[in-house]
């Protein structure tokens, strides 16, 4: 071996270094987490039918529609609405996190004889829709009919399992995640979508403002 090698050894990490390799492998760990978090969509929506409403009432402190919008004959504001309203129930999980909203679950509640004048009158300043449908509806949570022990007895449902033609709806005028309710109308017949009350409140979340812009763009352009 040649007298002129010298065999140099790696000196040891200072404790400066490793903590400032430590904390920037953390940062870089938060800075993926946050990323993802940024780009992951958090979801407030209910199982609604894979059928689109034939029509959409828009309700604003009366029983009485404001305006009617039809897939057919108002497609491009019938689309518009429902484009935004989809659009309400998503937001990315760091928002929904910021918001102290991430973990929000939906609740289904049997409410038995809740009336449209009541939904519409408990703040007149914001808006109910009406989805109506042509064909029975089945309601559905976690992939399954959703059934409820209260409508076992009622000749209209099987085995309590909640099916609907028309759902309301509110939409508040709010900035930021606000609570939505959801009320399944009583049916009456598979003939008729007809009824004074709903039989079911479902609560969830959503961001509504711009579902409201177009609410209000409807609204004057239909009225």
């Amino acid at each position: 071996m040649d007298e002129n090698f010298v065999m140099k050894t790696k000196k040891p990490m200072s404790k400066a270094n490793l903590w400032a390799t430590i904390v920037m492998c953390v940062l870089g760990v938060l800075a993926v987490v946050t990323i993802v978090m940024a780009i992951v969509p958090k979801s407030y929506a209910i199982e609604m039918p894979k059928t689109n409403p034939n029509y959409i009432y828009i309700y604003q402190g009366s029983t009485t529609p404001k305006v009617t919008l039809y897939e057919d004959t108002d497609k491009d504001f019938y689309d518009e609405l429902l484009d935004a309203f989809n659009g309400s129930f998503s937001q990315s999980a760091l928002s929904a996190l910021f918001q102290k909203e991430l973990g929000n679950t939906i609740e289904y509640n049997y409410i038995g004889s809740k009336t449209l004048s009541n939904i519409t009158n408990s703040n007149s300043n914001d808006f109910v829709l009406g989805f109506v449908y042509s064909d029975v509806q089945t309601l559905y949570k976690d992939g399954k009919p959703y059934a409820n022990d209260a409508l076992m007895s009622n000749a209209n449902y099987t085995d309590g399992v909640v099916t609907f033609k028309k759902l309301w709806i509110t939409v508040n005028q709010v900035d930021g995640v606000g609570q939505v309710k959801f009320y399944v109308q009583k049916m009456v017949s598979e003939g008729s979508s007809e009824s004074t009350y709903a039989i079911l409140e479902i609560s969830t979340k959503g961001i509504q403002s711009e579902l409201v812009d177009v609410i209000n763009k409807v609204i004057t352009e239909k009225e």
